[in-house]
């Protein structure tokens, strides 16, 4: 089976290469240049549906993970063009094919905006209102994936909850803690907003093992999945927990200009549609986890 991957160097793509050893994979990237066989070097994005249709033709994939996008951008249009202008000229080259391949659109979270209590576990049939441009971005890609499958195109869309894991984003909340509690000497303060929020995090690895489980299915029953843990961890026990790893005598002081007002206190995603196929995801392991963000950030921060 080939698989056609998008956003190949990022931090879910970057995991799903490494984890598809069965299958014929092509990687697609924004370098200028190719740096292996399995490689085709677009140069940076937004590509165009002429791009795509090139690709496609070159690697004849059965299934295509697309995985390119952004979780922070300069500005609006930015967030747009990376994160829907990508999946709308991907699904326009698709669907001039005779048989298309078969397509997952990696979603968010985000796109829930604020779910009530009684409504959560959130699941997929919960309506969107997204309060990010990220979200709303992320939201208008499943939108076009789900129409797209509604004209009978073989997409689906996978909502993908908080990952976590090496690689991470600088600009997101677990990595940056632990490149400032790497960098914190003894006695130092963390300023921090409200650490009793509760996420529901995956591991990035079990989410690249859970993407493939769905690319391998011979059919989809739905258009829309959840990829989460189905469980919620406080942030706050969380940075407690690194804290201890890293050794570091480390107080937490509340910074009110650091909180959000209006943050959901909790998000859980539904895991009842994975169930359904036989997919049971695996909790992340924060005892592994931790320590492994932990020695990333120290790395960055050495000096040389």
């Amino acid at each position: 089976m080939r698989l056609l991957l998008t956003g190949a160097t990022g931090f879910l793509g970057r995991h799903i290469a490494v984890a598809a050893t069965s299958w014929e994979m092509t990687r697609v990237t924004r370098a200028l240049q190719p740096s292996a066989p399995d490689e085709v070097a677009l140069g940076p994005s937004p590509w165009s549906q002429l791009d795509f249709a090139k690709v496609l033709h070159q690697a004849q994939p059965d299934m295509v993970l697309h995985c390119a996008g952004a979780t922070h951008s300069a500005n609006v249009r930015a967030c747009i063009d990376t994160n829907v202008l990508l999946a709308a000229e991907l699904l326009a080259a698709a669907a001039e094919l005779p048989k298309p391949p078969r397509i997952i659109l990696i979603g968010s979270a985000a796109e829930y905006g604020n779910v009530p209590m009684d409504a959560q576990p959130v699941a997929e049939t919960h309506p969107c209102v997204p309060r990010t441009d990220y979200g709303v971005a992320k939201h208008a890609q499943s939108l076009l994936g789900l129409a797209a499958a509604m004209r009978g195109q073989p997409v689906l869309v996978a909502r993908l909850f908080n990952p976590v894991g090496v690689g991470m984003p600088a600009g997101l909340a677990l990595s940056s803690f632990a490149q400032r509690i790497a960098e914190a000497g003894p006695n130092s303060a963390l300023r921090v907003g409200d650490l009793s929020a509760q996420r529901d995090f995956i591991d990035v690895g079990e989410a690249a093992r859970l993407l493939l489980y769905l690319a391998s299915m011979p059919d989809w029953p739905w258009p829309l999945v959840n990829i989460c843990s189905g469980r919620a961890y406080r942030l706050g026990d969380l940075v407690n927990g690194m804290i201890k790893a890293s050794g570091t005598r480390v107080r937490i002081e509340p910074d009110p200009t650091l909180m959000r007002p209006g943050d959901m206190p909790v998000l859980t995603g539904s895991v009842d549609r994975l169930k359904s196929a036989g997919i049971v995801p695996q909790p992340p392991d924060f005892s592994v986890l931790l320590p492994k963000l932990l020695s990333e950030a120290r790395k960055s921060s050495a000096p040389g």
